[in-house]
């Protein structure tokens, strides 16, 4: 599923926290959108774009436009490029100027950004900005933020994943196999909410490789392989019997039930009176003959 992600599009955020960067999964994103034709406009504040262009191949390093926030971030020297405050869909516009080809944004990181705006104007901007985008000619094909999610209150992240069609939440794997564990949350078009717990790995030029779901990469030394619980009986500690002995249940068949008549009774009832009709009802073999309600006369 990691991978299908990789390859596909909308608004996607990557959380990460300081114990597993998320930064090497985001080149994943950025060398395949590269791959795919698409014109990748970088919003950097976190590191410098040398250090974020760094182990890309040249296909995909020509295709990064970076729009530097991290040299001066706060334009206490007045060469701010691009300021953190006020994020507003104008200053994204602004950015991507009149690229005709396919644009995924990166903004690296949102966090950097979060701390410097309302979080509700940041919302705003991120709900927004794909759909005002398409009205004014541009085509926006995805969208990504690293999102540092230790930095952050739960109710801030949650606020912000809330608008992303994908979250990708990245920790450290159980095993030096893999890089890491990503636990994905994707809501699909349908309205369907999709949940996998996938290991990766990073190749080179940022090649990703997917480890496969929920299965454990290799046993600790020592550690026990589990056995299945034995199946319980749900009838075993009950203070009264739900299962009939041999000798109950030949009884119970011996048992005449009142409706069902014996042939001593239905000669007597066939015998002709005179001046009396009667009428005489013998249900088939096939009849569906209820045992509680015989008559056919209880409206349940």
């Amino acid at each position: 599923m990691l991978e299908e992600v990789v390859s596909g599009g909308g608004s996607l955020i990557i959380i990460d926290d300081i114990n597993c960067c998320g930064r090497s999964l985001l080149k994943c994103f950025l060398a395949a959108a590269a791959h795919k034709g698409d014109s990748i406009h970088i919003l950097n504040f976190d590191i410098p774009k040398d250090e974020l262009r760094a182990g890309m191949d040249s296909e995909v390093a020509e295709r990064l436009v970076f729009h530097d926030g991290f040299m001066d971030p706060l334009n206490w020297n007045g060469e701010a490029v691009l300021p953190a405050s006020p994020f507003t869909l104008k200053e994204l516009r602004v950015c991507i100027g009149a690229d005709a080809s396919p644009v995924t944004l990166v903004l690296d990181s949102l966090s950097w950004i979060l701390l410097h705006n309302p979080v509700s104007a940041v919302c705003h901007t991120f709900q927004h900005f794909q759909r005002q985008a398409k009205s004014t000619g541009l085509n926006v094909r995805q969208i990504i933020g690293l999102l540092h999610g230790d930095l952050h209150k739960p109710a801030v992240v949650d606020s912000v994943c809330c608008l992303a069609s994908t979250v990708v939440t990245v920790t450290q794997a159980p095993s030096s196999e893999a890089q890491g564990t990503a636990v994905v949350l994707q809501r699909r078009k349908s309205r369907k909410i999709v949940r996998a717990t996938e290991y990766f790995t990073i190749l080179e030029h940022f090649a990703l490789k997917s480890l496969g779901q929920h299965q454990p990469l290799m046993k600790l030394a020592g550690e026990k392989e589990e056995t299945p619980a034995a199946e319980t009986d749900p009838a075993a500690n009950l203070t009264f019997n739900l299962r009939l002995s041999e000798e109950e249940r030949r009884a119970k068949e011996r048992v005449l039930l009142p409706y069902h008549l014996s042939a001593e009774v239905k000669s007597s009832l066939l015998q002709s009176h005179a001046g009396v009709a009667k009428i005489y009802y013998e249900p088939d073999a096939a009849d569906d003959v209820d045992e509680e309600d015989p008559d056919d006369d209880l409206d349940v």
